[in-house]
């Protein structure tokens, strides 16, 4: 009995492991638009008053528009050794994003339980774009 206790502990953890898809912070069941490029501005991370931001470019390299809504979003981390998540946030975009055409992008990440200030050399990780289904 302990065995088949112990294999169904196993089997459940491989399964929450396997469900954790890399690089979705949202629903997995959106739908993610890979005919992106996205990159950071020169001063892409800063730290505020009120938390992290990060800022960038994102344009459409495919050969369709990227109808309205469509949001972008990506993992906040203590550092660029990735070890540390601090959280995450998403951004809403009520535009067309049309084949090679860019569009600025802003995250922000604030929290009541963490200094923000103490992290000046946080990243992020896990850029996506998608579409709500």
């Amino acid at each position: 009995m302990k065995k088949i206790t112990l294999l169904i502990g196993i089997t459940v953890c491989v399964i929450m492991l396997i469900s954790c898809g890399d690089g979705v912070i949202g629903s997995e069941s959106n739908s993610t638009i890979n005919h992106i490029e996205w990159s950071l501005d020169s001063n892409g991370y800063v730290v505020t008053n009120s938390g992290l931001k990060a800022t960038g470019t994102i344009t459409n390299v495919g050969d369709t528009t990227i109808l309205a809504p469509w949001y972008v979003e990506a993992e906040f981390y203590e550092d660029s050794t990735f070890s540390f998540i601090l959280g995450g946030d998403q951004a809403y975009y009520n535009v067309n994003l049309y084949v090679n055409t860019s569009r600025s992008w802003t995250l922000e990440f604030s929290s009541s339980e963490i200094d923000e200030s103490l992290y000046q050399d946080f990243a992020i990780k896990n850029f996506r774009a998608f579409i709500k289904k």
